[in-house]
């Protein structure tokens, strides 16, 4: 079974075996590209990456079947140092989670702070609360954030793949680029 430490965790994604493919923003143009992965009927028959091989800028460093979840795992990790975990299953349900390490030196709270400041808009979305927004119309499953004792975690989901593409644009953009770094009247 896969076994992925949470404090190195950076990006998971969870996406259907389809001909579609997953795209993700991020602030390293290289890592703007698609990680993609070959059509296919169920994760059982996939054929697994080479260990060391690239993927649109990824290197892989782990591929494994999850025989419980008869789904494929990937773990790359890019140039840059991000790092993506992606499982692809059957599973008609498209999920993201951006995670990040946020350890805490006191008991003020400031992870749980920031996780709503982030959260109050960012670069290209500049509005007092854009997933409010983009909730109105959404098809999505399910959208939220998280702060552990020892990571902030930002997780979406729709089965819906351009509602997807859209919730994942947003929260990365969020979550990379947030209007509190700029603003600092922004913080929750």
């Amino acid at each position: 079974m896969l076994r992925i430490p949470p404090r190195r965790l950076i990006f998971w994604t969870s996406r259907v075996w389809s001909r579609h493919g997953f795209r993700f923003a991020a602030s390293h143009p290289q890592v703007q590209r698609a990680v993609a992965s070959p059509s296919v009927q169920s994760a059982s028959s996939a054929v697994r990456p080479r260990l060391g091989t690239e993927i649109h800028g990824f290197k892989v460093l782990r591929a494994e079947h999850i025989a419980e979840l008869d789904a494929q795992a990937l773990v790359l990790v890019h140039r840059c140092g991000a790092k993506v975990v992606s499982i692809s299953s059957a599973d008609e349900n498209k999920t993201f989670v951006a995670a990040f390490r946020t350890p805490v030196t006191n008991g003020r709270g400031m992870p749980h702070i920031l996780e709503h400041s982030v959260l109050c808009g960012s670069r290209k979305f500049p509005v007092k609360a854009p997933l409010a927004e983009l909730m109105k119309g959404s098809l999505a499953t399910f959208v939220n954030a998280f702060t552990f004792s020892d990571r902030t975690i930002f997780p979406v989901a729709s089965c819906n793949l351009r509602d997807f593409y859209n919730l994942v644009h947003v929260y990365l953009d969020a979550v990379l680029h947030p209007r509190a770094v700029r603003d600092p009247n922004v913080y929750a």
